[in-house]
């Protein structure tokens, strides 16, 4: 039941364009506090870590909407935050069939905005040539779903390689040509990489010219955007948000913060440095920032190994941790979400006896003590 829920919460947020409103961000809350009592994921002896997350959440609503007001922008990092933690909580607790309904579902879902996603384009048909097509589905944000499907599309390689079937083959291209719809570079950038990676571990003519046509379409795309679009303000974004972090370096000027100048006559205007870390030194400070990294810092601590369990998973955490480098999709909730359930299935499971392999680590113990 709890995987269901944590997965309805993630249903929630696709299909209500990112689940960024206010009655989104509650929904989601409620229904992860539901799964907290189903589940009975409280918070088990990290003090310290718990601690500084409660610094960190104090520091959040000090200098969000105590300093500037309340606000929906200066209450969504609280929100996000909370809901980060309650994700890691619940899915630490789910048991091994618990997750992998859960990276079921999630394969699940990236196939079905997909399907979403290549009928958007087809529908927007002919193309206008001056400008790549950029298919956002349910979610909202072309880069959001690029990144989505990214993780998605290695959960379900996972699968591949552990049981292949035609039918997966199918819904990894199927992801794959959504990607490519998107038009996000950071995604179709990681996504190849990932690719490339992948082929280590194929040796099948198909699965090699497939993954040839994949990158071919991927980097086909990327230069198209890149011809067509000539506006390039990450470099600019980012120089602006290091010189506003110096002016107020430890309390930062506050979450609702004024928009950055264009890059470029024409360029769109964004209030987000397309930087996480950037952006959380320059809308909470210095004071915030340390605060978020020593929760990070001490949770990781506390597992022992980080990231040290199924490689497939860890790599669908990091491509999605890594796209908030260069945007703002973390701060989408259907990301958020994704991102936290995939760092914590990523983890070592709190149970050894639960996990997959403990057979095989039993017979290796009493294997090694002599006892076979």
């Amino acid at each position: 039941m709890t995987a269901y829920l944590l997965l309805a919460a993630l249903a929630w947020t696709v299909a209500s364009r990112g689940g960024t409103s206010l009655r989104d961000l509650l929904v989601v809350s409620l229904l992860l506090v539901v799964a907290m009592i189903a589940g009975r994921a409280w918070p088990r002896r990290t003090v310290a870590v718990w601690a500084a997350l409660a610094a960190l959440v104090g520091w959040l609503l000090i200098d969000g909407p105590l300093r500037v007001g309340f606000e929906l922008e200066t209450v969504r990092m609280p929100l996000l935050v909370a809901i980060a933690a309650m994700t890691v909580l619940v899915v630490r607790r789910l048991n091994v069939a618990g997750r992998e309904t859960l990276l079921s579902g999630l394969i699940a879902v990236g196939c079905l905005q997909s399907v979403i996603a290549l009928g958007e384009l087809a529908a927007t048909a002919p193309f206008d040539l001056t400008a790549a097509p950029r298919a956002s589905a349910l979610l909202g944000s072309p880069n959001g779903l690029g990144i989505l499907l990214v993780a998605t599309s290695v959960l379900t390689a996972r699968e591949l390689h552990r049981r292949g079937g035609v039918l997966l083959i199918a819904a990894l291209v199927l992801q794959g040509c959504a990607l490519i719809a998107t038009g996000s570079r950071t995604a179709i950038l990681v996504g190849s990489i990932l690719l490339i990676g992948y082929l280590a571990t194929r040796t099948e003519w198909i699965y090699r010219a497939l993954a040839a046509a994949g990158l071919a379409a991927g980097a086909a795309m990327v230069i198209w955007r890149t011809a067509t679009e000539p506006h390039h303000d990450r470099p600019h974004l980012w120089g602006e948000a290091l010189r506003r972090i110096a002016d107020q370096p430890l309390v930062g000027e506050g979450p609702a913060s004024a928009p950055f100048s264009p890059a470029a006559p024409g360029a769109g205007i964004t209030t987000h440095a397309h930087n996480e870390l950037l952006q959380w030194a320059m809308e909470y400070g210095l004071v915030g920032l340390g605060l978020a990294l020593l929760v990070l810092v001490l949770a990781f601590r506390s597992v022992g190994r980080p990231l040290g369990g199924d490689r497939w998973v860890t790599f669908a955490a990091l491509a999605v941790l890594a796209a908030g480098l260069t945007d703002f999709t973390l701060r989408i909730t259907a990301l958020t979400l994704a991102a936290a359930a995939l760092v914590a299935l990523a983890m070592p499971h709190p149970d050894p006896a639960a996990s997959p392999t403990a057979p095989v680590d039993r017979f290796r113990a009493a294997a090694g003590r002599g006892r076979l």
